[in-house]
């Protein structure tokens, strides 16, 4: 009898550790998620800026260079409102612990490829521009 109470001591302790560490991993993404976007945000009003700089050379000798960069920098853009429309914080709180680290996973994941979009376009428009 003993060794069964031990057993399942031991069960519901590693399941409690699990969940801990479950939710202590969806806490981390949710932060890295924040952080991310926090870093992103100037972008947005930089890849704004560009574009108004670049709409001053469009009639200039190299308009299909200019209109490719201005085309990059307002993709990159858009791609931002559009994941900041479809991302929700508040949904967090329906998930189960699962649910969560997958969400917020997916949404790091695309973070990270809409960092690399916006700093491609601005690298690029950047080189272009006159000091």
């Amino acid at each position: 009898m003993l060794y069964k109470f031990l057993i399942c001591s031991l069960l519901i302790t590693g399941l409690w550790s699990c969940s801990q560490a479950e939710e202590k991993l969806s806490e981390e993404l949710q932060t890295k998620v924040l952080e991310l976007h926090d870093n992103l945000m100037p972008k947005t009003e930089e890849l704004i800026s560009m574009q108004s700089q670049l709409d001053s050379l469009s009639k200039g000798k190299d308009t299909v260079h200019v209109n490719k960069l201005k085309r990059a920098l307002a993709k990159s853009d858009q791609a931002m409102m559009d994941w900041m429309h479809q991302f929700s914080v508040d949904s967090l709180s329906n998930m189960d612990v699962k649910s969560k680290i997958e969400y917020l996973g997916k949404q790091y994941k695309d973070l990270q490829d809409l960092q690399k979009l916006t700093d491609s376009s601005l690298h690029a428009a950047k080189a272009y521009l006159p000091q």
